[in-house]
């Protein structure tokens, strides 16, 4: 309500005897010449723009590329995977989606490398 005042709100242009160009929201005084100019302010945030923001904010929550959280997560796991391929022995075993550990062939074990290395550059600052 406040803002909406605001945004009618008169505003007067005129020159002081010093030659300074003036603008105030109250008249100019008796004895100098000035005039009310349009000013367009800008409108308070409607509820759209509200609801556009708040989306913004919900697509940063639960995205792992933006949510500083999961960025963390999954820094952290990524490096953990890495430490895991560097350090074992040539019969690595990897958990996969089922439950059951797969040995992994030396192509697979440097793909898992690599994609650990990506991982990490993609979400550890």
């Amino acid at each position: 309500m406040l803002l909406g005042g605001l945004a009618e709100a008169k505003v007067y242009k005129w020159t002081d005897e010093s030659g300074k160009v003036v603008f105030s929201q109250m008249p100019p005084p008796e004895n100098i010449k000035g005039e009310e100019i349009q000013v367009n302010a800008p409108a308070p945030a409607t509820p759209v723009e509200k609801k556009t923001e708040d989306m913004m904010d919900n697509k940063v929550k639960g995205n792992p590329a933006l949510d500083p959280a999961l960025r963390k997560e999954n820094c952290n796991k990524s490096k953990k995977s890495l430490r895991l391929l560097e350090s074992a022995g040539p019969d690595v075993r990897f958990v996969i989606e089922n439950g059951k550990p797969v040995k992994l062939s030396a192509e697979e074990r440097a793909l898992k490398t690599k994609e650990a290395q990506a991982a990490i550059k993609a979400y550890c600052d």
